[in-house]
Parts: C-alpha cells; sequence; structure tokens
C-alpha cells in the first residue's frame, strides 16, 4: 500500500549579520533573533493549515484504494528462478539482455511495472550520470572562511571596542590553528584466487568463483560394443590351361638330332624329336642313341605331357630321365643286341651264328629286320616322370637294311593366375574415434 506523508515544513529565516560592516549590540541581536523566529513560525502555520486541508475528505483513502491488487499478489517462486538450474546455470547473459532491454524499449506505460526497469537503470547508471557540484567558491562558504579567519575583531566590533586590545574588550574569541593528526584506516577487501580453464566431461563451462567450490557432477566413461567390416576383395585374372609354352622353358631343349616345338592350334604344342621321313639310317641291327634334354620352369603347372606317336624302322625305346615308358613295335622293358654262339645242329660257322638279334624283354628275342615302317598314335602319360628343372629323353633304334626314328610328344600348361587383393575399410570411422 502506498504511505500519505503529512510534512510539516518548518522555515528558518536567517538573517545574515553584516558583521563586517557594522556591529550590532546585544539588544539588537536578540529583537532581530524574535523576528526571524516570529516569521518562520507564520510561514509553518500557514503551510500546515494547507496540508490539512489536502486530508480532509476521502482523498486519502481513494489514493490508497485505487491501486491495483494484482500488483501485490505473492508468489514462492520468481520467473527468475529457472535461470539458477540447482546452482548450475549462468545468469550473466540474462541480466545482460535484461540491462539492455530496460535500456533501449519504450518505458512501460504503467507507472508500477516500470519501477522495475528504472531500478535496473539507476544501478546500470550510476554513478556516470549522478550530478556533480562544484562547491568551493560557493559564496556563502567565502564569507564563513572570512568569519572564521577574522573572528575576534568582529567579535570585538560586535560589542563597541574599535580596539580589539583595549581594556574590557572582547577577547574570550582567540584566532587558533589545530592541527588534526593524521588517522589510519585498515580497510579490507576480498579477492578470490586467480581462476583457471576447467574441463569437465558434460562439456560445461565453469566461471570461477571465489565463494564457490567447484566440481563436475560426474565423470562418466561408458563402453560400447561396435561392429564394423573390413572387406577384402580379391581380383584374379588367368586361369584355365593351354596359354603357354606347355611349361618347357623356351629355347631350353637341345639333342642330337633335329628338334621342333610347335603349337597345335588348340592350346598345345608339339614337341618332336627326331624326323618323320624314310630310310635315312643305314645297317644290319645297327643302333642308334639319341638324348634331348629341356627344362621345365614348374612342373606342377604342367597339365598333359604325353607320348602320342612314335615313327620307325624296325625297333624304338623311349625313356625319360631313366625310366622305360615305351618300347615298340612289340612292347617289352628293354631293346639291346645280342649274338648267338653255334650249335653242333646249326651249319658250321666261326662260333657264333649270323646276327646281331635283339633282345626286348628278359625272355623276348627277335630279328633286327621287321620290314615295317612303324607309324603308331600313342596315348602315354609322361607326366609321373617329369621334375622341375632339367629333364632328358632317351631314344633307341634299331635299324636291320635301312630305317629311321622320331617321336611326337604332345605338351599343356596351366595357364597362371594373377590376384589383386583390395580392401573396403569400413572401421575408419571408428579407429578414429579410439584415438
Amino acid at each position: 500500500m502506498k504511505r500519505v506523508v503529512l510534512m510539516i515544513g518548518v522555515c528558518l529565516a536567517v538573517v545574515q549579520s553584516p558583521a563586517w560592516a557594522a556591529a550590532l549590540t546585544p539588544a539588537e541581536q536578540a529583537a532581530a533573533a524574535q523576528k526571524a523566529f516570529s516569521d518562520a513560525q507564520a510561514l509553518a502555520g500557514g503551510a500546515s493549515a494547507s496540508a490539512a486541508a489536502g486530508l480532509s475528505g476521502n482523498a486519502a483513502a481513494n489514493t490508497v484504494n485505487g491501486f491495483n491488487s494484482t500488483y501485490y499478489q505473492y508468489s514462492n517462486t520468481a520467473p527468475e528462478a529457472a535461470l539458477f538450474q540447482g546452482g548450475n546455470g549462468s545468469t550473466q547473459a540474462p541480466a545482460l539482455n535484461k540491462i539492455t532491454s530496460c535500456a533501449n524499449d519504450p518505458a512501460n506505460p504503467d507507472k508500477f511495472l516500470q519501477q522495475n526497469c528504472d531500478a535496473i537503470n539507476l544501478m546500470a547508471k550510476n554513478p556516470s550520470t549522478r550530478p556533480q557540484f562544484q562547491i568551493t567558491y560557493d559564496p556563502s562558504f567565502t564569507k564563513t572562511r572570512a568569519i572564521e579567519a577574522n573572528s575576534s575583531t568582529l567579535a570585538a566590533n560586535a560589542l563597541g571596542f574599535v580596539d580589539q586590545n583595549a581594556i574590557g574588550a572582547f577577547t574570550g574569541c582567540t584566532t587558533q590553528s589545530q592541527t588534526t593528526p593524521a588517522t589510519q584506516t585498515i580497510e579490507v577487501c576480498h579477492e578470490g584466487p586467480t581462476g583457471s580453464n576447467q574441463t569437465c566431461r558434460i562439456g560445461r563451462s565453469v566461471v570461477v568463483s571465489a565463494n564457490t567450490n567447484y566440481q563436475c557432477d560426474q565423470t562418466t566413461r561408458s563402453y560400447e560394443s561396435l561392429k564394423c567390416g573390413r572387406i577384402a576383395t580379391a581380383t584374379c585374372t588367368g586361369g584355365g590351361d593351354g596359354c603357354d609354352r606347355g611349361g618347357i622353358v623356351p629355347n631350353s631343349w637341345g639333342g642330337d638330332m633335329s628338334t621342333t616345338f610347335t603349337p597345335d592350334g588348340a592350346g598345345n604344342y608339339i614337341l618332336q624329336f627326331g624326323t618323320i621321313a624314310d630310310n635315312y639310317w643305314g645297317g644290319w641291327g645297327a643302333v642308334y642313341d639319341r638324348t634331348m634334354t629341356f627344362t621345365i620352369k614348374d612342373v606342377a603347372l604342367i597339365s598333359m605331357f604325353s607320348l602320342v606317336r612314335a615313327a620307325f624302322d624296325d625297333w624304338l625305346l623311349v625313356s625319360i630321365n631313366g625310366t622305360v615308358v615305351y618300347v615298340g613295335p612289340k612292347g617289352g622293358d628293354r631293346l639291346e643286341t645280342f649274338y648267338r654262339k653255334c650249335t653242333g645242329t646249326r651249319r658250321a660257322c666261326d662260333g657264333f651264328d649270323p646276327g646281331p638279334f635283339v633282345r626286348y624283354c628278359a625272355t623276348c628275342e627277335g630279328s633286327p629286320e621287321l620290314s615295317t615302317n612303324w607309324n603308331i598314335g600313342l596315348n602315354i602319360n609322361l607326366k609321373p616322370f617329369l621334375k622341375t628343372g632339367a629333364n632328358t629323353i632317351f631314344v633307341r633304334t634299331i635299324v636291320a637294311g635301312y630305317g629311321e626314328g622320331a617321336i611326337q610328344i604332345r605338351t599343356r600348361q596351366l595357364c597362371p593366375i594373377t590376384c589383386t587383393a583390395s580392401t573396403d575399410n569400413q572401421c575408419q570411422s571408428l579407429e578414429a574415434r579410439a584415438l
């Protein structure tokens, strides 16, 4: 509620005595003081009557009852309490916004509600807007200092003495200089410790105050199970077979008769040792041994190595790396010539039958002359007898009269496989978080 204060003003009329012009007698001084009191009493009496008239009737009651009752409603929670947040909130930004709003926004037409901004503006702008007064040269102070500096002379003149030193003159007032000793004052202020940046995992910016014991609400380390993949992809080219020179290192073959190595157009290569022709060797039971060598870079890559043709007259043996793989035309496990001694039942001789003869197994014998040019198609797998590195093929031909000998081998190799690997790392983002 508003309070109505009745103020009764008492005006004091101050009559300044021109002591520096002419001194007053004690009777004159008493008359002047009485007149000043009478004038002030009359003035105060008039003001009292006027104030009493203002209190008559229902003026005061109307003023008190005219207030809006909603202005005096009480609440336990101010709107600004939400900014506190249990001690973790920051009121700095809202306070600055309120100061700016009160300074720049239009005044509230409701004078009662405007009091909030009036108080804020007063605190924000003081003392820069407080009125300043310079009273150093005020005339009243100047005259007072003159009286204080010459008090004895003025007192003597006021009593009617021309000479202030005459007998009976006023000597009660004397000019004295009084020195006030210096005083010491102990003033205490409180300053908080030097602030430092504090970091909490909750990510809050902490403003350090000397009167607050700060600590993080809590520090939490959590674990989570995440899955990601690193996908390796292999891309391979090649494979199959029939795309290389049969596994034989080019130009590594060599022998003591004609050797050729040519493709057949179907991914195979034909290794031919000897010449397929007629009667280029001669003799009776004559033996012709021929050897061919070649190099295989990787026997595991050989997919075919087969003896497919034998062309000869009269007998032929083929071995590879010391193993007999073919004896023709009658089979067997060897091929050699020998002579037989004459017996008593046969015609006379010099101790041996005409020969030589051919032996192609332990108990198998025959004449060197078979009177046939053989050209036999075969399919004998030679892979089990091969090895990585140097290999040797041996061919023996036995001729009676005239003859020849040659073989053909069909080869084929697995094509090499070339692979490249690539990795799709889908874990990069998680790996970066773990650093």
